[in-house]
């Protein structure tokens, strides 16, 4: 099962950036009882409850960003039933123009292959932590890379 996970967090993210419709890939991928925990920085991030809440969070989140892109940089199976995702964020603002980029980790539980709960980190060692792992890399908290 951590194989096929790993390969629907990866369509999740991908089709998230190409499909721009956050209410439809929620809808196909999440659990309807999910749970979403948006980076604590980002503005109006708070816990997220549900289908409707999170899609909506992430559709707002999306439309403040004229471009917006999120390469895969690794996925990693934890466990039968987590995924973690090591991403890099690329966005850019409406009017300034302004570029925001770094890296974004994703911590992903599934159920029955749905989406149960995602938190976004900004720190791999905050995901790892998220995970109940430890160390500064993948390899060294036990992860194959």
């Amino acid at each position: 099962m951590s194989q096929e996970n790993v390969e629907i967090v990866g369509r999740i993210i991908e089709e998230r950036v190409s499909k721009r419709d956050e209410p439809a890939v929620i809808a196909k991928f999440w659990d309807p009882d999910c749970d979403y925990y948006p980076v604590r920085k980002f503005p109006d991030a708070a816990p997220r409850h549900g289908r409707e809440e999170c899609s909506r969070f992430m559709a707002q989140f999306r439309e403040t960003w004229v471009r917006f892109e999120n390469p895969i940089k690794q996925l990693l199976p934890v466990g039968d039933d987590r995924v973690l995702a090591l991403t890099t964020m690329r966005a850019e603002g409406p009017g300034s123009r302004v570029m925001m980029e770094g890296d974004l980790y994703y911590c992903v539980w599934l159920r029955h292959g749905l989406v149960l709960r995602w938190e976004d980190h900004l720190t791999l060692n905050g995901a790892l932590y998220a995970l109940g792992l430890h160390g500064d890399t993948p390899k060294a908290a036990g992860l194959e890379e």
